[in-house]
């Protein structure tokens, strides 16, 4: 099914963001809603370039960037096809208990952008907890087979991060805070919610400036209410989906 150029056209030049991006989430957004089927072929890159108005390098990049992601094929002298069975399309799932939670961050990998200490504080109600003396601030991009899915804004109570230092620079929080010998790990409360990628977000992420975003709070406290990690999640919103069983 060929997109409606004439409509993206428009979209593209209106919305902000690199061009790339907004037309690898368009394609996105056909494969994922199934639209374009399994071994479709798309039209030629530079029949999408002439129809788009834009460069051709601008549509190999969009392309580039969904066979990274699994979702499309490019053979040589055949074509760019969508993937017979795409990877990457809602395989993030999250659930609501610990164990779940701990197994979906097996595999994959953070990557720091920058790391704050200070005795700045996140932002907690009341009903939370109570917060520690000071916390490691570090701000991550995550990946999964090399493909970025979640921005996260993590703050880790300091006295618990100096447990070991490097390891909670190199790993996963939650599965390091898992694994600590004597830690009073009471509860974990999480929330979740949708909103639009901002430009830094989005650039992160490699997805169109407003994307869909999928938001996730976590907040870790000890059996006397002390608050130690608060996270606050960014996750792609074609990679994610939520799933929980309600007991009668």
């Amino acid at each position: 099914m060929m997109l409606s150029y004439t409509s993206l056209r428009s979209q593209i030049r209106e919305q902000p963001g690199a061009l790339y991006l907004k037309i690898a989430t368009t394609m996105r957004r056909e494969i994922n809603s199934g639209r374009w089927t399994p071994g479709y072929r798309l039209p030629a890159l530079e029949k999408q370039a002439k129809a788009l108005g834009v460069g051709l390098v601008t549509v190999r990049q969009a392309v580039a960037l969904l066979c990274k992601e699994g979702l499309l094929n490019s053979k040589q002298g055949s074509g760019t096809f969508v993937s017979d069975a795409p990877e990457t399309s809602r395989w993030l799932v999250l659930r609501s208990d610990w164990s779940s939670l701990i197994g979906h961050l097996d595999g994959k990998r953070p990557t720091l952008i920058n790391v704050e200490e200070s005795s700045a504080h996140p932002l907690v109600s009341p009903k939370e907890g109570t917060l520690t003396e000071a916390y490691r601030y570090m701000r991550r991009v995550h990946y999964w087979k090399s493909v970025a899915y979640a921005v996260i804004d993590i703050y880790l109570d300091r006295e618990t991060y100096y447990r070991a230092p490097k390891d909670f620079d190199t790993s996963m929080v939650i599965s390091m805070l898992a694994g600590l010998e004597d830690t009073d790990i009471d509860n974990l409360h999480q929330t979740f919610s949708f909103s639009s990628g901002d430009a830094e977000t989005s650039a992160l992420l490699g997805v169109a400036v407003n994307a869909p975003i999928g938001d996730v709070r976590r907040v870790i406290t000890t059996t006397d209410q002390r608050i130690l990690y608060v996270g606050e999640a960014k996750y792609r919103g074609d990679f994610v989906k939520l799933e929980m069983d309600l007991k009668r």
